[in-house]
């Protein structure tokens, strides 16, 4: 390989880098720019459901589903591009939700379905580190959502960076001719 092979890794290796520095430096701007992407992707669904709708026959129901649905969705992505903040908090309270559930349901299945052994205690805490993570981020949910940008989106993109740069640099080169 030549040096040219080389450089693409370490050159996204460098941005990963700098991004999850960015992030973990600045996690609540993070949130908000994630917050407005999601917001956009929202309201571009809803257009786009809305436009489908418009080309079915009318009177079908699938047609006039989309059209609700597809009106919900705008109503609902500019209100996230307006305050992303509370996307961000809302986005964070479902994840909550669902990791409470999740977690008594690991619970329940570690209690009443598995055989003894490490396997059931090894679900029954994890069910319970669920319940009390989803609970923090229910009562605690903008916190919450600083911390799930910090920590999977600055700490995996720093991690892939250095993953990145090391396999730019152990490389090998190409034998001199």
């Amino acid at each position: 390989m030549n040096e040219q092979s080389r450089m693409p890794y370490i050159v996204r290796g460098v941005l990963a880098l700098l991004l999850g520095i960015i992030v973990l430096f600045w996690p609540g701007l993070t949130v908000e720019v994630v917050a407005i992407l999601f917001a956009v992707f929202i309201l571009i669904n809803g257009l786009l459901l809305v436009g489908l709708s418009l080309m079915k026959p009318s009177g079908e129901s699938f047609g006039t589903a989309f059209l609700i649905l597809g009106i919900l969705l705008v109503i609902g992505g500019i209100f996230g591009v307006i305050n992303p903040i509370m996307t961000a908090i809302t986005l964070t309270i479902l994840i909550a939700i669902l990791a409470i559930i999740s977690g008594f349901s690991d619970i329940w299945v570690a209690l009443t379905v598995m055989d003894s052994g490490g396997i059931r205690l090894l679900l029954g805490l994890s069910g319970a580190l669920s319940v009390i993570l989803g609970g923090i981020f229910f009562i605690f949910p903008l916190l919450g959502a600083v911390i799930l940008v910090a920590v999977y989106i600055g700490v995996f993109a720093i991690a892939i960076g250095i993953l990145s740069i090391v396999q730019g640099i152990m490389t090998p080169k190409a034998a001199s001719a």
